[in-house]
């Protein structure tokens, strides 16, 4: 090879090699940007449904899991947090990917109150399309050992009134692994939350 050659070679290649470079270095740090921290195990627990069946959280394993703890007759955050969730279980129904590839689950802390059949009532109400939820209850006691697991705090103030860590709201992916924990309520961002099932969905 002729060194005229060589000296068109040399730039040609230290050219293709620079934008190599700088794609790599892009794509690395979009991807480390976008991508969720994997945190802790989520803990396995067995509470019964609305149907008093018994239900394991790992039969949710290989789908990706948006969980609340809640009580129905919370006057504001439990339910306006579910009307979100319910918001998000339409556009995943839309996209085909509800109850096969992402499952809700809320958890509830008072069993008292919150039966079997006010459970069914509460999820006719807001429009919880059962064939991707799982809507829980447990002894007061065990509930309460649960959410702590998770990081949650409850205390009973009695009469049917509960204060709770206003985090309660947890992505699990299908590894059973939290990825991240959002907050209730007004605070909550469906479109933030959206981004990150798919997200977890595409891995």
């Amino acid at each position: 090879m002729s060194n005229k050659i060589r000296s068109y070679l040399f730039p040609l290649v230290l050219l293709v090699l620079v934008i190599s470079l700088a794609f790599y270095f892009v794509y690395r740090s979009v991807n480390s940007e976008t991508e969720l921290p994997i945190g802790n195990a989520a803990p396995d627990f067995v509470l019964q449904d609305w149907d008093d069946q018994f239900v394991k959280a790992s039969y949710n394993k290989g789908k990706v899991v948006l969980m609340e703890f809640m009580f129905t007759s919370c006057p504001d955050i439990c339910p306006l947090t579910t009307y979100k969730m319910v918001q998000l279980q339409e556009q995943l129904k839309q996209k085909g990917l509800f109850g096969n590839q992402v499952q809700f689950v809320a958890v509830t802390f008072d069993p008292v109150h919150d039966t079997a059949e006010v459970l069914r009532e509460y999820a006719l109400r807001m429009n919880m399309d059962r064939s991707g939820w799982h809507i829980l209850r447990g002894e007061e006691e065990q509930t309460k050992k649960i959410a702590a697991e998770y990081g949650i705090m409850v205390q009973n103030l009695g009469d049917g009134h509960f204060v709770h860590t206003v985090t309660s709201l947890q992505l699990i992916d299908s590894e059973q692994r939290i990825r991240k924990i959002y907050e209730m309520g007004e605070e909550m961002n469906n479109e933030e939350i959206m981004k990150d099932i798919e997200s977890l969905l595409s891995r």
